[in-house]
């Protein structure tokens, strides 16, 4: 699996191009939010990366946060919601805000973003509502190692099962317990599983 990817910006917007060295540029398709965070074409770019694999068609997403990546993997998770669905909505609306609306059950702020329907809305609260981490302790803290480091852990520890706020509260204790585990992503979701 690719997880990210760096270079240099050719094109931006929704259908961005990135040059990844080597003579190869790649395809990338770009939710709306992260779209408003390239740099300039011309300077250097990472994204956080999912690559979809159909049958008839290979699609590689990205995301500017590891947080919207992680909400993305959680939303195509969910049957009737695939990727562009899932890009729609974080076209309209922010990981954490999307995050808050399954937390708290609500429906109606979901289904104002587009393809979410009164029945996908209520599947999404249901199937994610108690898995979805809490996006909003990253807020403002994009930049540090170990928040994106929180929303990758979390992502993990989600798609094994784990409710959020327990895989919340075992990260936590894992790295009060000791700090740098936050630097190194296995190790850190290893001592979580162990405080579970």
């Amino acid at each position: 699996m690719i997880a990210f990817l760096e270079g240099t910006l050719i094109s931006g917007g929704t259908e961005a191009v990135v040059a990844v060295g080597g003579g190869i540029g790649l395809d990338v398709l770009v939710s709306g939010q992260s779209a408003e965070q390239l740099p300039a074409p011309g300077e250097a770019v990472r994204l956080w990366t999912h690559l979809a694999v159909r049958e008839d068609n290979w699609s590689l997403y990205g995301f500017v946060q590891a947080d919207e990546r992680a909400m993305f993997r959680l939303l195509i998770s969910v049957s009737g919601v695939g990727p562009k669905v899932a890009m729609g909505m974080l076209s309209r609306a922010k990981a954490d805000d999307i995050a808050g609306f399954l937390r708290t059950g609500d429906e109606k702020s979901l289904t104002a973003l587009p393809g979410i329907g009164k029945k996908s809305a209520a599947r999404l609260v249901v199937e994610l509502g108690q898995r979805v981490p809490d996006m909003g302790l990253l807020a403002g803290a994009q930049a540090a190692p170990s928040h994106t480091g929180l929303a990758e852990a979390l992502a993990v520890l989600g798609a094994m099962g784990l409710p959020a706020a327990r895989a919340e509260q075992a990260l936590m204790q894992a790295r009060s317990a000791d700090p740098a585990l936050a630097d190194d992503l296995q190790a850190w979701v290893r001592v979580a599983l162990q405080n579970v």
